[in-house]
């Protein structure tokens, strides 16, 4: 009788933590194929976390706001919220303390830096692109080539955003991906 209970209750833990997995999977799967895809214009930098792996560590060209309201402190969460150029880059609508439920834009929430001379410096929560540890050093050396350009669209980060989630999908330098770009 014991190990019936005990084997239920192993079948019931087993159940909760596939659905889990499946819930999480289920909502960034659902992000990516939304039509919601924005493209960040980058300034990227590799590190190498023994850790992790190598990655891309992202910066973005959107990073403040200005803002009248005086109120914005460090290390808080914000809402911003995004509208695509007619290229497809994200141009940023608005940061609010406060979810706007009514808003006809996407929106992610970002974590506040400062707030100084009526600008508002946040940092954007996709800032981490994971490679091949063979392909990062190339895609390094390429992302820092580009930036250089005077073309400022030459490199952008790809993101799905919807409902406040988002996914860093991919790395276009040159209007081909990363990936592939480094292997060439």
């Amino acid at each position: 009788m014991k190990k019936t209970y005990i084997y239920a209750l192993f079948g019931i833990m087993v159940l909760a933590q596939i659905v889990a997995s499946a819930q999480i999977v289920y909502k960034y799967e659902r992000t990516i194929a939304s039509d919601n895809v924005y493209k960040f214009k980058t300034a990227p930098v590799d590190p190498n976390d023994p850790f992790r792996g190598k990655y891309i560590t992202l910066t973005y060209q959107i990073n403040s706001f200005e803002s009248t309201d005086v109120s914005w402190d460090s290390y808080e969460k914000g809402y911003a919220y995004f509208s695509k150029d007619e290229n497809g880059y994200a141009v940023l609508e608005n940061l609010t303390k406060e979810k706007i439920p009514t808003s006809e834009f996407d929106y992610i929430i970002v974590n506040i830096n400062y707030y100084n001379n009526n600008v508002v410096h946040f940092n954007l929560p996709f800032d981490r692109y994971y490679m091949e540890e063979s392909k990062a050093y190339d895609a390094e050396v390429l992302a820092r080539e580009l930036n250089r350009t005077e073309k400022n669209d030459a490199i952008y980060a790809v993101v799905h955003i919807e409902n406040g989630t988002h996914v860093l999908t991919d790395i276009i330098a040159n209007d081909v991906s990363m990936k592939d770009a480094v292997e060439k």
